[in-house]
């Protein structure tokens, strides 16, 4: 009898009261590795070490070594595995040792293949990587809805997005309802307006129905280690990505999807020649677009060497209070990478495969289940042990905001009855998926069990195959998420039977990055839930940087 047929076997026997305990109460084994990961998971999505060696330079897994991309030209799109083992790639690639030669700083991620996105003004400029200029980093993480307005929390913890308007403009109100009738929105049921009155604020939701509630911003937010250190967040994309946003910038390129084929490749690469680049240097990597966080490495003493660092340039504080910092100026510092999504266009794929990674020394994880190699569900109970990065007291509230930004600027202050503080966070959902939820239509069968086994069963397998002390095996894959046959995300989550639509978020559909959607780890929630666009899959549909992103200089046409 295969895996699928036990598997489903215990399952329908589970409506059975002795038998569902049988199946479920089996305690995990602790047996794990220095990962933290049970090492007796049923390894569903694997690599043979002869797979494995190809993903380097030098056709041999080495400690340190430098990793080639994934082909994202070829890349297949059978099962689940495929789409864990691209950002496995990936993330090697990204973080390998730049001795390609590539002519960088450290890391490849440091180097000319990859811009840093940075603010200038209201728009946002491409950066180059170039051996005397620092990369530079905020300490405030923006995030915003579909519609780009920003995100807002109930007291039950749901998110909304919030017009607010004009001072001084009121609602016409008739009939107990305010008369407002904005066009164009997505998801208006999920958008609230929002006027200013003498006595506080006042909500109406789509329909000008008034909403008595107090909300919470869920943007905005800085977040700070235990150890007393800010996260600081650096933005990147890489040099397909930078050559198709200035093609499409100037209308030489089209904008109807990222590129996801050998003909989009080569237009992209023509381009870059025709413009006077140099063409990409791994062009099959097709566009990538990443979000990373890191604190600082001297906050982290002896243990600095288990992060991947980079210097940087990153802003500083004047300590006005304990509930206000003023920025002050910038300084070079040395940073640890403790999170990162690796965003990018496969074949097939034009809404991107979103995935993230996190150090293992970040959070606890919130109880999960898995398969092991019998069969059997294994049940991992919430994590109190420690130390933690982001976690330093077991059991106290968690994911609570301690420190906002003002709206105007990146002044920071607390954020009520805080003071400007390290808070406690626990990750909701160790692999993307909610506990007991059936995660994926892709595969409908899957449970939670099943689905955070391979995952786990992928970190396994690539963390155990680098070999020696190589820091990359300090890191885990999280999780990724896509849509049914690549179609246009429609925002919603994926739950069997329910939910059955093409747009839903699939893979691990409720993705979260502890340092990065610390207030956002909610069971509604994924990746889509922001980059959406209103079923469609135009790139200012998917990203909130592309259209604010201004191009490369052209040297000549």
């Amino acid at each position: 009898m295969n895996r699928k047929s036990i598997s489903h076997l215990c399952l329908h026997l589970a409506a059975g009261i002795l038998l569902l305990i049988a199946c479920n109460s089996h305690p995990p084994t602790g047996n794990t590795s220095t990962s933290g990961l049970p090492q007796d998971v049923d390894s569903i999505c694997g690599i043979s070490v002869d797979s494995f060696n190809t993903w380097f330079s030098s056709g041999q897994a080495t400690a340190d070594g430098a990793v080639t991309p994934a082909n994202s030209v070829l890349f297949p799109h059978n099962d689940n595995c495929d789409f864990y083992q691209w950002a496995e790639h990936m993330f090697l690639w990204i973080t390998s040792p730049d001795s390609a030669g590539y002519g960088g700083r450290g890391r490849v991620l440091g180097s000319p293949v990859f811009y840093t996105v940075v603010s200038s003004g209201d728009s946002l400029i491409l950066k180059p990587h170039n051996r005397n200029d620092l990369i530079e980093a905020v300490s405030v993480l923006r995030k915003s809805g579909p519609n780009r307005l920003p995100v807002y929390s109930d007291h039950l913890g749901r998110l909304y997005e919030v017009m607010f308007h004009k001072p001084g403009e009121k609602p016409l109100i008739k009939n107990g309802k305010a008369v407002i009738k904005p066009t164009g929105l997505l998801h208006p049921d999920r958008v609230l307006q929002a006027f200013k009155t003498p006595t506080g604020i006042v909500y109406f939701d789509s329909n000008g129905v008034p909403v008595n509630t107090e909300l919470d911003q869920a943007t905005g937010d800085a977040l700070m280690a235990a150890n007393g250190s800010l996260v600081y967040y650096i933005t990147f994309v890489n040099d397909m990505y930078a050559f198709f946003r200035t093609g499409v910038k100037h209308n030489a390129l089209p904008d109807t999807t990222f590129p996801t084929t050998g003909t989009q490749r080569d237009a992209i690469v023509a381009y870059a020649r025709a413009i006077g680049y140099q063409p990409p240097a791994d062009p099959n990597a097709l566009a990538i677009e990443i979000k990373s966080s890191w604190v600082l490495a001297d906050s982290l003493h002896d243990d600095a060497g288990k992060y991947i660092t980079m210097d940087a340039l990153v802003p500083t504080y004047t300590k006005y209070s304990d509930t206000t910092w003023i920025p002050f100026q910038h300084q070079k510092v040395r940073l640890a990478l403790v999170g990162i999504h690796i965003v990018g266009s496969v074949a097939g794929h034009p809404e991107m495969i979103w995935s993230t990674f996190e150090h293992n020394g970040n959070t606890p994880d919130s109880a999960y289940r898995y398969e092991d190699n019998q069969y059997r569900i294994r049940t991992v109970p919430t994590d109190t042990t420690g130390p933690w990065l982001f976690s330093s007291a077991a059991g106290a509230p968690y994911n609570q905001t301690h420190i906002k930004a003002t709206p105007t600027g990146d002044t920071l202050t607390a954020a009520s009855p805080y003071t400007i503080s390290a808070s406690n966070t626990l990750r909701e959902f160790p692999f993307g998926v909610a506990f007991g939820r059936k995660p994926n239509q892709q595969d409908s069968d899957t449970t939670d069990a099943q689905s955070n086994s391979e995952l786990i069963g992928i970190n396994n397998s690539v963390i155990n195959k680098i070999p020696g002390n190589d820091v990359r095996k300090n890191y885990h894959l999280i999780g990724a998420t896509w849509t049914q046959g690549g179609v246009a995300p429609d925002g919603s989550v994926y739950t069997y039977p329910d939910n059955t639509a093409p747009g839903v978020s699939i893979g691990t559909s409720v993705l979260a990055n502890s340092t990065m959607e610390t207030y956002f780890q909610q069971t509604n929630f994924s990746c889509f839930s922001c980059h959406n666009g209103g079923n469609k899959l135009f790139p200012d549909s998917l990203s909130h940087i592309f259209s604010h992103m201004g191009p490369l200089y052209i040297m000549h046409k």
